[in-house]
């Protein structure tokens, strides 16, 4: 998309200056935005689902690549440096908490991936057709999923060149140039080379285009900007001679014809693209204006020269009107301060257009003006144009329609003049995270809820881990409530709390390591599923606060999940009053009575040992233990149920009573054991137990370290037993 205003460099009037402006005197700015001031509230509005992207501009390297990068010699050093500007890109984005990004990937007939249909762009090396050595879409879209962003593949249909010249002409002479294979449906339009609209073999060769991509690539989008037909003066292309051709006598004007032929090529690719992969978006970013009022009862009250219905011969409305798109992006581009073009009145407009249709509506907005000293909307350089950036990012967040914002360009977002808006955008705008708007005429389904949760401490950071097999699962969203508040991911104040959306890798295991620390009050993580167009899943809570026990927190985070799982298993009680007391050593007894529960063993028995007397609470279970052969006490028909037992005694234990349950257990020799830097220390008696639990997993030490004649504490032998379950 050559968005208005920015390439003047190419063509001598821009489309904008087509547009009348008449600019408010800088005392008459603070009421412009008078008659929208609800929807502009002085706190920024939190919202949970709102799309927030940026286009990425390739044509004339823009955005991507850069001139310079195009122009290295050495291909390896292009390509790693091409590769490192685009994730510059994409890591402003997700710093700057958006969701998705439009990266046109054809602006000229031309491509930045792997076609039979058209050349290599030559934005990637300079030369027309020449191989960039990688494919730069695939790139893109497995760095953008890696950020969880969605990527919307942005394509000009018609354009053919940014002009005429010879040397242009000279360019076009390579394999798969439209130019050179379809020299009949070459016209020009403002001083390029286009592909005439109104021929019905070249909207078929462009909507090919497009489903080359849809058919080969795993992208979230198709993009279209505003050009289609795209004319400086009155019929420069010189279309009279395929209008009566193909018109046959079907439309009474050139210009109804043309925007049927505009409203076809919308019309075919939005079944094809919805038939081939239904989870594809297809949106349009037309100029801000359908129609003026003046000219069209259902027009905006704007006073615009170039419109896209007059104009660019594209009824954007009509397109809304039967649902053909999934969104539209309308290039708002202008103040509220604008006389020909407010952008409260065309804000409003399109949000009054799209209601009630199956359309969502994005604003593009210019924060290309920040940086544009000759600007006539002279409210995009009052304090470097923070003031109405804001004003109407809080707008689109408040209006009812409005279901996102989109930045023209990303390269902006590193210009000097507009590091005041990215502060606010990070700090205040845009400083919580948010989900991207679902689409339920999409169709897609929540995936099942995560299960599984657990959370453990990671070189001093808390780890939460889960489980998903659900294939529909594209990405899951994390939130983060201190303990005891209330946890409702419905609001949209939820987006307070939404510390990460991130991807999903495989089936099975998933994690997510919360950088910022454990909370001293604890913490409740709400981990959901999302599909790819957003569905959301049921909730899965992991906490570092035990749902039992005061006193299991964030210090025994990794015993967390198990002994709250020993306790519905009606393993565990506690020690009363709500307390487990999982940092003390574990007396002999009840370590005995924990395992004899957990492997549900019994057996009859006459005596016990002398010391355990038949009125407590651990009688049976360490008769059951001593009559299997778990336990021979500690002599004398001693067992001293009260005192602490050794980590390597307890390894030993468990070891025999997994044999007498049955288990099956992998054998293991004593290689296993060095992993442990003090295994010297290990009695030879415990030994094989040792190396067979380790090899086993059922213990894994702590650190380097198994410390076998120091005591176990109650949360470590909960964290082990868990296991046997």
């Amino acid at each position: 998309m050559v968005k208005k205003g920015i390439f003047r460099v190419f063509v001598s009037i821009s489309l904008l200056m087509s547009i009348i402006l008449f600019s408010l005197p800088l005392d008459a700015f603070s009421a412009a935005w008078g008659p929208y001031s609800q929807y502009i509230p002085s706190s920024t509005p939190i919202t949970k689902s709102h799309l927030r992207a940026a286009w990425i501009s390739t044509v004339a390297n823009l955005d991507w690549p850069s001139a310079q990068t195009k122009a290295i010699a050495n291909d390896a050093q292009r390509i790693q440096k091409t590769k490192e500007e685009l994730i510059k890109l994409l890591d402003e984005a997700a710093a700057d908490n958006m969701n998705a990004v439009f990266l046109q990937v054809r602006s000229a007939a031309d491509a930045i991936y792997k076609s039979k249909l058209v050349p290599w762009s030559s934005y990637l090396t300079g030369t027309l057709g020449k191989d960039p050595g990688f494919d730069p879409l695939q790139f893109a879209i497995d760095e953008a999923h890696k950020r969880n962003l969605e990527l919307h593949a942005w394509f000009n249909p018609y354009r053919v060149s940014m002009n005429t010249s010879t040397a242009t002409i000279a360019s076009l002479n390579v394999n798969k140039s439209v130019y050179k294979e379809h020299p009949g449906w070459i016209k020009t339009a403002n001083s390029r080379f286009v592909v005439d609209p109104g021929i019905p073999e070249a909207r078929k060769w462009v909507e090919d285009c497009v489903m080359e991509v849809v058919n080969n690539y795993d992208i979230d989008g198709i993009h279209f900007d505003d050009y289609f037909y795209y004319e400086a003066s009155a019929n420069e292309m010189g279309d009279d001679t395929t209008y009566k051709k193909y018109n046959n006598g079907q439309f009474a004007s050139k210009a109804d014809w043309r925007r049927n032929n505009t409203y076809l090529l919308i019309k075919e690719l939005s079944a094809k693209i919805s038939s081939a992969k239904s989870w594809v978006k297809f949106g349009i970013s037309p100029s801000a204006i359908w129609r003026n009022k003046k000219d069209d009862p259902a027009g905006s009250n704007t006073n615009s020269s170039y419109t896209n219905y007059d104009k660019c011969y594209a009824d954007t409305k009509k397109w809304v009107d039967e649902e053909l798109i999934d969104y539209i992006c309308p290039q708002i581009y202008f103040t509220y301060a604008n006389a020909a073009a407010p952008y409260g009145e065309l804000v409003t407009w399109w949000s009054n257009l799209v209601k009630g249709k199956n359309v969502h509506l994005y604003i593009g907005m210019a924060l290309y003006k920040i940086s544009e000293a000759g600007t006539a909307d002279k409210d995009f350089l009052v304090d470097n144009g923070v003031p109405e950036m804001s004003r109407q990012l809080k707008q689109n967040t408040t209006m009812a329609g409005v279901d996102g914002s989109v930045l023209f360009r990303a390269n902006y977002l590193f210009a000097s003049s507009a590091q005041s808006f990215v502060y606010s955008l990070k700090n205040d705008l845009w400083s919580t995270k948010a989900l991207v708007p679902v689409m339920p005429w999409k169709g897609g389904k929540a995936p099942a809820a995560p299960a599984n949760g657990s959370i453990s401490t990671v070189s001093g950071k808390t780890k939460i881990s889960w489980t998903d097999n659900d294939s529909s699962t594209a990405y899951y969203a994390v939130y983060k409530y201190l303990n005891g508040e209330t946890a409702d991911i419905n609001s949209n104040d939820s987006a307070r709390h939404l510390v990460t959306t991130i991807r999903k890798t495989g089936n099975g295991a998933q994690e997510f390591i919360d950088s910022s620390g454990n909370s001293l009050s604890g913490a409740v993580y709400i981990v959901t599923a999302l599909d790819r167009l957003h569905n959301q899943s049921s909730s899965l809570k992991i906490s570092n606060m035990s749902k039992y026990f005061k006193d299991v927190g964030p210090n025994t985070a990794w015993a967390i999940t198990a002994i709250d799982k020993l306790y519905e298993s009606n393993i565990v009680s506690g020690v009363g009053s709500g307390y487990f007391l999982p940092s003390s050593n574990i007396t002999r007894g009840d370590f005995i009575l924990m395992l004899i529960k957990t492997l549900k063993l019994e057996a009859e028995f006459e005596g016990n040992f002398s010391d355990v007397p038949e009125s407590s609470y651990y009688y049976n279970a360490v008769g059951t233990a001593k009559a299997l052969g778990i336990t021979d006490g500690t002599g004398n028909n001693k067992f001293e149920p009260k005192s602490n037992i050794t980590r390597q005694d307890m390894i030993v234990q468990v070891y025999k009573a997994l044999k007498i349950a049955e288990i099956p257990l992998a054998g293991a020799d004593m290689s296993e054991l060095a992993k442990y830097s003090d295994s010297s220390q290990i009695s030879d008696y415990a030994k094989e137990a040792a190396a067979v639990l380790t090899k086993n997993g059922y213990i894994s030490g702590s650190g380097n370290r198994i410390n076998p004649r120091g005591y176990t504490t109650r949360a470590e032998i909960a964290a082990i037993l868990s296991k046997l379950l």
